[in-house]
C-alpha cells in the first residue's frame, strides 16, 4: 500500500516512518511512505503557499493552487483517481477517524494525505480530496501528527507488517470482536471503546503486586474466560 503525505515538513513524516512498525512495513515491502513538500510548487520567489484571507480575520491561511500541482504532480487529481485510491484532507471539522474507518482504508491501494497549517486551508482544496478526517475534538499546530496516526493505524492492519497477526484478534477497537449491540453488529452503529484484558510478566511478585494466579495454572480455558470477563 502507498501513503503519500502533502506537507510543509516532510522530514517530520520520515523520521517517524522509518521506525518501528512503520519501518519495518517498508522494509517488508509491505507499504511505502512517500512525503511531499508542496512549498515548491510556490509561484512566488519567496516559496509563500499561504496568504491573506479575503475578507479579512486572524492568520493566514494555505493557497489551493501549490496542493492542486503537488496533487497534480503525483497522479492523484480527481480526474485520475482510481477506485482504490482516496485524497483524505485533515481537518479538524472531519469526520472522526476510528478503527472502523482504519480497515477501510487498509483496503486501499493507496492513501493519500493532505496535511496542513497555519489558519487552515482555502475552502477550495476540499474539493480536491475524497473526505475530511479528524483524529480528534482538539487544535494542533498541522496536520503531520494526523497523518501519521492515521498511518500507523492503517498500516499494521497490513498483511505481513505485524510480526505477530493473532495480536490483532485481541485489540481493543476490534470492532469483528466488538460488534454494536445498537445497529446490526460489526458493519453497523457506534464501535464501542472497550478495554482490553490486563496483562502481567515477570516478577511474579512486584512489591506484593502479585500476577492473578489463574494466569499461572496452565488452565487455558479458565485464562480465556477470566481475560473476557476482565474485557467487559
Amino acid at each position: 500500500m502507498l501513503f503519500d503525505v502533502l506537507t510543509l515538513f516532510p522530514d517530520v513524516i520520515y523520521s517517524y516512518c522509518n521506525e518501528s512498525i512503520v519501518g519495518r512495513g517498508q522494509a517488508k515491502n509491505a507499504l511505502s511512505v512517500r512525503a511531499h513538500d508542496f512549498r515548491i510548487f510556490s509561484d512566488n520567489k519567496w516559496g509563500h503557499v499561504d496568504d491573506k484571507s479575503y475578507g479579512g480575520g486572524p492568520g493566514m491561511v494555505l493557497q489551493v493552487e501549490p496542493i492542486y500541482e503537488c496533487l497534480k504532480s503525483i497522479g492523484a487529481i480527481k480526474q485520475l483517481k482510481q477506485s482504490k485510491q482516496k485524497v483524505i484532507v485533515l481537518d479538524p471539522a472531519g469526520k472522526k477517524f476510528d478503527q472502523r474507518m482504519a480497515e477501510k482504508f487498509s483496503k486501499l491501494d493507496r492513501l493519500v494525505l493532505i496535511a496542513g497549517r497555519y489558519e487552515g486551508f482555502d475552502a477550495r482544496v476540499y474539493k480536491l480530496a475524497d473526505e475530511r478526517v479528524s483524529v480528534g475534538d482538539y487544535v494542533l499546530a498541522g496536520g503531520e501528527l494526523p497523518a501519521l496516526t492515521i498511518i500507523e493505524a492503517v498500516a499494521r492492519l497490513l498483511p505481513g507488517v505485524l510480526g505477530n497477526t493473532e495480536s490483532l484478534k485481541e485489540e481493543t477497537f476490534n470492532p469483528a470482536l466488538y460488534p454494536s449491540p445498537n445497529r446490526g453488529g460489526a458493519r453497523g452503529g457506534v464501535l464501542k471503546s472497550l478495554k482490553e484484558y490486563p496483562q502481567y510478566t515477570r516478577p511474579e511478585d512486584f512489591m506484593g503486586q502479585k500476577v492473578p494466579k489463574v494466569l499461572l495454572s496452565g488452565d487455558h480455558k479458565k485464562i480465556a474466560d477470566w481475560r473476557k470477563g476482565k474485557s467487559k
